[in-house]
């Protein structure tokens, strides 16, 4: 079946954020390097994670994804109210978070506010009736919903994720989950759910348990290609300089 819709899926960027300072990651040249090769790649539409990283870098993060079709979601680093000044597609300020959905043909596309680590029971009831669709669900949230045996989802996990499993499960239809928060990769599935980590495009954290430990030396993004039958990823890793 022919694609119809390609995404660059980015998350994790960090920007001007003294941890990674301190950590040896220049995560300004590692956008710009992802940037280029998103642009190099022809793609038209970028989803962004979560963690753009300090208020002073938004104006050029938003800058330099003008010439595409941005959709975005906050991460634990990020602040509604300092955002919503840069960007304001599906933006409802009474909502006090950002959380929408898109539709096509055959997919509805959720998009959540994970931000303060946890969903709002407002936000909350809007998913539940969010998910009441004949379409195949692609969800995007900045923390997983599905654990991880590592340390980094012992200390950071989002706080009620299993309210949000319950409802996935509920529903018969296909649900595929894109999100970041973790900095590695990792795939799983449960039930009718499958979940993709992404990597982030900053520092990485090792997929192991009671330790984190970072890691410099990599970054990357994920394409996500979409046809009316199948989605199909592929991870674009970059090596520090």
């Amino acid at each position: 079946m022919k694609r119809y819709r390609k995404i660059a899926y980015i998350t994790d960027i960090h920007l001007d954020e003294q941890f990674v300072i301190d950590n040896h990651v220049d995560a300004k040249k590692n956008w710009e390097i992802a940037l280029n090769d998103i642009a190099s790649r022809g793609f038209k539409e970028v989803v962004f994670g979560g963690d753009i990283g300090e208020k002073s870098a938004h104006k050029s993060f938003f800058e330099s994804l003008q010439a595409y079709d941005l959709s975005i979601v906050l991460g634990n680093h990020d602040v509604f109210h300092d955002v919503v000044h840069h960007y304001s597609n599906g933006v409802n300020p009474d909502h006090k978070a950002l959380y929408y959905a898109q539709e096509d043909a055959f997919y509805k596309y959720v998009f959540l506010d994970s931000s303060i680590g946890m969903i709002r029971q407002e936000q909350f009831e809007w998913f539940k009736t969010a998910l009441l669709t004949p379409k195949k669900i692609i969800l995007f949230v900045h923390h997983p919903i599905l654990s991880v045996n590592a340390e980094v989802d012992k200390r950071f996990p989002l706080d009620g994720r299993d309210k949000l499993k319950a409802e996935l499960l509920k529903t018969d239809k296909e649900v595929i989950l894109f999100c970041g928060h973790y900095h590695f990769e990792d795939v799983r599935t449960h039930a009718n759910i499958l979940q993709y980590i992404t990597p982030a495009s900053s520092y990485q954290v090792e997929k192991i348990p009671d330790e984190i430990k970072i890691g410099n030396h990599t970054f990357g993004y994920r394409i996500i290609e979409i046809s009316e039958d199948e989605v199909n990823t592929e991870l674009i890793m970059f090596e520090s300089t």
